[in-house]
């Protein structure tokens, strides 16, 4: 347990849960310690102010998000994070003390240029970039794509060793749309965690996608009509239904949790085909006794 509370007033709690083993955590850019066992529970004067957590790892991409719920007296709060490696490609290409840009983009490949320099097609909605944290930084970042107007990007600081930094740019079509065919204005995202692929994702009534490599990032306008749930399902499993309690600012990406189980109710296939079988064999045998005494019968006469 990290003890960060001070002597004086009530004590609360946040469990932070974890998908990684000692990850370091910070409130608001102060340490408070590593997971393990899947969680770490932080002591924290009642009502305190913390804004935002972080969770990072040397070969993962680092974790961060807004904290909407401070514990009061005696109260705990479970704050859900997952961190994802980041690609082996990436890891293995690059020595020495080494962090990474992640460009997230609303257009799949889309090429990114770092000071001109060609760093990879967007896939999945992203491209990781590696840079030595010792090294020159970069100014700009650009991202283009045919019949998208080219997206230009300021590069403001470079990352540590084994952190990450992200960087967004949206692509616009070069034509004008025609009128009610797209929402303009400020971009975005959600991404929704599952632990289930294949899942399909609903806002509201509005199918997103599906889940993939466990999870699925949803593009939103952050000036467009707020939606109120998302909801995840899958043949199989029982949907889960969750509210959406916060809408991203621009460039910002709230996560969303899902956790699918088993759905124990469905039919088994296994019982269907044993008693197909088990109806077969009953009227096998009632054939096979009505031939038996028909060819008794005649054998008498």
């Amino acid at each position: 347990m990290a003890d960060t509370a001070s002597e004086e007033g009530g004590q609360g709690w946040y469990v932070i849960h974890c998908n990684v083993e000692w990850a370091k955590v910070y409130l608001d850019d102060k340490y408070v310690g590593e997971t393990a066992l899947g969680a770490l529970t932080v002591q924290v004067p009642a009502g305190s102010s913390y804004k935002t957590i972080r969770v990072q790892k040397n070969g993962y991409a680092t974790f961060t998000d807004s904290l909407v719920k401070s514990p009061l007296q005696d109260e705990i709060v479970h704050v859900y994070t997952a961190i994802s490696p980041l690609p082996e490609t990436t890891e293995s290409s690059v020595g020495g003390d080494m962090g990474w840009y992640v460009v997230h983009c609303n257009i799949e490949g889309a090429t990114v240029f770092f000071d001109g320099l060609n760093k990879g097609e967007i896939t999945r909605g992203v491209v990781y970039v590696p840079v030595y944290s010792t090294g020159t930084p970069y100014l700009e970042y650009t991202v283009k794509k045919d019949g998208y107007i080219t997206y230009t990007g300021s590069v403001p600081t470079i990352p540590g060793k084994g952190e990450t930094y992200d960087l967004y740019a949206t692509l616009n079509p070069t034509t004008t749309p025609s009128p009610g065919a797209t929402i303009g204005g400020d971009i975005g995202y959600y991404k929704v965690n599952c632990n289930v692929n294949g899942a399909m994702v609903l806002f509201d009534t509005e199918e997103k996608g599906k889940i993939e490599q466990g999870n699925l990032l949803v593009q939103v306008y952050v000036t467009g009509t707020p939606y109120k749930t998302f909801t995840v399902s899958k043949s199989g499993y029982v949907p889960y239904t969750g509210t959406i309690e916060r809408y991203p600012v621009k460039g910002e990406t709230v996560n969303l949790y899902a956790t699918l189980a088993t759905d124990l109710s469905a039919p088994s296939s296994f019982e269907t085909t044993s008693v197909e079988k088990s109806s077969l064999l009953v009227w096998a045998t009632t054939i096979a006794l009505i031939i038996a005494a028909i060819a008794v019968s005649r054998a008498q006469k």
